[in-house]
């Protein structure tokens, strides 16, 4: 990324003369395939934002204009502030998700690295073989994600029970889905085990007797965004509104969540005061099993079970078709590894005791 930087400040550091992109640079339609590719609407995890100290000056107080008469944009980044066209923007944005991708696949947010085996042709019985990643109990960067505005008193090893199972809670984003939820909720009942949701609120709105059936089932209902913007590129009177839209679509049916999960797991210090407004508390994940990304069943539950450690808060997409079928062989194999499934409620109270 360094070598990026340096190219870019080169060719474009307030300066107009650069004609084209610099050499071995995407084009812009293959940095928009790259991104489109790498993620979707309910997978992106990392936006490259300029803070508003970064923003570029209008034309009329002599901003640098790029190759195609357009003002620059200024991008604050590690090494500066370095203004770039929209196209080398562009390109930026899809290095800096690729690097993002790249972290998601190797690196937890106990804060060590994992790999998974190359997925093979999918069978009948999902290979329970994947081993538990070792995993070090480090508080501080694990309960800033997964948390931010809780005060954790234990690390991920303390979810260890005296037994030598595990605390960990199921949580399933972007629904409520027409169908696929009832399928979960049926599921979980067979398998005994009470799950989160994180419902959408135009999702809620679109569905509200699936919504109701998950607090009737007994599962947690918790609140991921209106529409699933990313809010940390929002105005803070967008992310009002959301939750002002959003939370009333919940109240609206007499729903009151305890829990927010922000779109993609991006959050700012003015999310967090929103959401701890409404009494929620912020919550993301442990352990993400890119079923956004991986199109087989077998390829999600050998993810899930391949991160599997004490504490987990594991990360699944209810509208996926996939998941839904992976889900058994998810909830199988991590009791086999020592999994209890509590409710998040449970988790974060044990968290912070």
């Amino acid at each position: 990324m360094g070598r990026l930087l340096a190219m870019l400040a080169a060719t474009a550091l307030v300066s107009a003369c650069a004609a084209t992109a610099p050499e071995g640079k995407l084009d812009p339609a293959e940095a928009e395939a790259a991104i489109n590719e790498l993620f979707t609407a309910q997978g992106e995890r990392v936006l490259m934002q300029a803070s508003d100290s970064a923003a570029a000056p209008s034309t009329a107080t002599g901003a640098p204009v790029g190759p195609d008469g357009q003002p620059m944009v200024g991008v604050q980044t590690s090494d500066g502030l370095i203004w770039m066209t929209h196209a080398q923007l562009d390109q930026f944005i899809a290095l800096k998700r690729a690097e993002a991708a790249r972290l998601a696949r190797t690196m937890s947010p106990y804060g060590t690295q994992f790999t998974v085996a190359p997925q093979t042709v999918a069978t009948a019985t999902p290979d329970p073989s994947p081993s538990p990643s070792k995993r070090a109990a480090i508080p501080g960067g694990f309960d800033r994600y997964v948390a931010p505005g809780l005060e954790f008193s234990i690390g991920p090893r303390d979810f260890r029970n005296a037994d030598g199972s595990f605390d960990c809670v199921l949580t399933f984003d972007d629904g409520p889905h027409h169908s696929n939820d009832a399928t979960i909720y049926d599921i979980l009942d067979a398998k005994g085990i009470r799950a989160t949701f994180f419902f959408l609120g135009e999702q809620v709105q679109a569905n509200p007797t699936t919504a109701l059936t998950a607090v009737n089932r007994g599962h947690e209902v918790g609140y991921h965004s209106w529409d699933h913007k990313n809010l940390r590129a929002e105005s803070r009177e967008t992310v009002t509104e959301d939750f002002r839209r959003g939370v009333g679509a919940f109240t609206a049916l007499g729903l009151q969540p305890a829990f927010f999960r922000p779109p993609f797991g991006n959050y700012n210090a003015g999310i967090l005061e929103e959401a701890a407004t409404y009494g929620l508390t912020t919550v993301n994940w442990t352990n993400d099993s890119l079923d956004w990304q991986i199109k087989d069943a077998e390829g999600i539950v050998q993810r899930v079970l391949s991160l599997s450690a004490p504490g987990d808060i594991v990360l699944l997409h209810s509208i996926h078709e996939r998941t839904v079928e992976a889900l058994p062989a998810i909830i199988d194999g991590l009791r086999e590894r020592g999994c209890r499934f509590t409710s998040l409620e449970t988790w974060v109270a044990r968290a912070t005791s």
